[in-house]
């Protein structure tokens, strides 16, 4: 039995090793196409992880998750995976644009058309990602994804965003995302690809949050609890002005359903920590490694 074991958990080692090589070539436009492809073919769903070289958690995961024989089965049986460099790769910048990503690894479980069912920012042990796993396999069975639509197309992008993430050019002038925004469904795919992908200024921090859980719905809870957490960044500041502590602490439990009560334990810690004190910064706590293109 032991020798059995060591075999299978040997093999199960061989098997992400030639996942993560073959995930690790050059990721294109056509590559992804082809991932696609294969899960239409085999049947499977399709996980993404977006990183880049140099990001701490992206290297922890690759050295203590993904090879680990529990994650390793999962994604052997039942995806297909596409790993891709965003500083490097134009597919990794596209799927970044794609779904306003800030924070790295991201991951993005989608479904062979191109639908997304999850998506999830930071480092995972072993036990929160097998997790993930099995999440979308559930929804995927279920018939729930996304809002997202499932093609890449810059088209539908205003030239400001495409370069934001094609070119790096992420100083963008607030009364220029502004003017776009005043002249779109403020609730639709780009318009909050644009709000949390460029951190949009304060004067649409009260919607988004308004809007949180049915933003959650639509776009995916990682996205908008990231954003959440960036506006009470901004608020916090605002109600130390004038050392309302009270105030703060009802303004921030309207959000408190969005997390888990461990996450919220987090956050909470966070935003009350020090309140008043001019020199802390707070700290996002998804542990996501940010990149500034």
């Amino acid at each position: 039995m032991k020798f059995i074991f060591k075999t299978a958990s040997a093999f199960l080692l061989l098997a992400w090793t030639s996942i993560a090589l073959n995930a690790q070539t050059a990721s294109t436009d056509e590559s992804w196409e082809q991932a696609k492809q294969q899960a239409q073919t085999e049947h499977k769903l399709i996980f993404v992880d977006l990183y880049f070289t140099g990001c701490a958690p992206c290297a922890q995961m690759d050295k203590e998750v993904f090879p680990d024989p529990k994650a390793a089965a999962v994604l052997s049986a039942d995806f297909v995976t596409f790993k891709s460099d965003i500083l490097k790769e134009e597919i990794g910048k596209k799927l970044c644009m794609k779904y306003g990503v800030t924070g790295f690894p991201t991951f993005l479980f989608i479904n062979p058309d191109g639908r997304v069912i999850d998506m999830a920012s930071g480092f995972q042990n072993v036990e929160q990602f097998t997790a993930l796993l099995q999440n979308a396999k559930n929804l995927a069975k279920k018939g729930i994804f996304k809002k997202y639509s499932p093609q890449i197309n810059e088209k539908e992008y205003p030239d400001f965003y495409v370069q934001a993430y094609m070119a790096g050019k992420r100083n963008v002038p607030f009364d220029v995302i502004d003017t776009y925004l005043k002249s779109k469904d403020a609730s639709d795919e780009v318009s909050f690809v644009i709000v949390t992908g460029l951190r949009a200024g304060r004067q649409y921090d009260d919607f988004f949050l308004l809007s949180s859980k049915k933003f959650a719905q639509d776009y995916g809870r990682s996205s908008v609890t990231n954003h959440v957490f960036t506006i009470l960044q901004r608020k916090k500041k605002e109600f130390e002005k004038t050392n309302d502590l009270a105030g703060f602490k009802e303004y921030f439990t309207e959000v408190k359903q969005l997390y888990t009560p461990e996450e919220w334990t987090k956050y909470e810690g966070i935003l009350l920590k020090d309140f008043g004190v001019e020199k802390v910064v707070a700290k996002n706590p998804n542990t996501a490694e940010k990149v500034v293109r």
